[in-house]
């Protein structure tokens, strides 16, 4: 004898050929929307991360500076075109200097030929700073030396002799870092505030 399928039987069909065009019609919707900006993070994932580092390692001199009631300071020094380190010139001078960082490969640091530029920046116990390039203050000398013999063979050879760090007219005693990749052509910068803040640009400049 044949029975009818029962109320539960029937409502256990699969979903409709419309249903499934809505759904594909907005997830293909919703990835146009996604992709270009995932796209513009992965085409500034690396000089993103790089600016963050170099903001990171600014603050960290600073920091040490403070925490290290220093007298001579604490200096963030930019070795060549792809690398810096931090130097603490109250330490004896075997143990002033920090190791050498490494920008992500395709990222340097971009030269400048502003009047008073140089390639370093000096943090005081205060967390203020000074420019060691500006020969009309009274923030000392610059750094030296800033590589080893034994790191000048194989790193500290990328654009040597160049200066890297350029003081900003306004306002009046800011300086800035720029970092260039040369794969986008994409530039950002790391600024210092005259009071010694450090700040991240957050735009990106072709």
């Amino acid at each position: 004898m044949k029975t009818e399928p029962s109320d539960r039987s029937r409502g256990q069909g699969g979903f409709s050929l419309v249903e499934m065009l809505i759904v594909v019609a907005i997830i293909m919707i919703m990835a146009a929307v996604a992709l270009p900006n995932i796209a513009q993070y992965l085409r500034t994932y690396t000089i993103r991360g790089a600016s963050q580092t170099v903001t990171g390692d600014l603050q960290a001199g600073r920091s040490k500076a403070i925490m290290s009631n220093t007298n001579a300071g604490v200096s963030f020094v930019v070795v060549d075109g792809n690398s810096y380190r931090l130097v603490q010139e109250d330490l004896p001078a075997s143990e002033q200097l920090g190791p050498i960082i490494d920008l992500p490969t395709g990222v340097e640091f971009e030269p400048t030929t502003a009047a008073n530029s140089g390639n370093s920046v000096r943090f005081n116990r205060l967390g203020g700073y000074c420019n060691p390039a500006d020969t009309a203050s009274s923030c000392g000398s610059a750094v030296t030396p800033v590589c080893v013999p034994a790191e000048v063979s194989t790193r500290c050879n990328y654009n040597p002799g160049l200066t890297y760090v350029e003081p900003l007219a306004t306002p009046a005693g800011s300086l800035v870092v720029t970092l260039w990749e040369q794969d986008t052509d994409l530039r950002t910068s790391v600024r210092l505030a005259p009071g010694g803040r450090v700040f991240q640009n957050p735009g990106w400049e072709q």
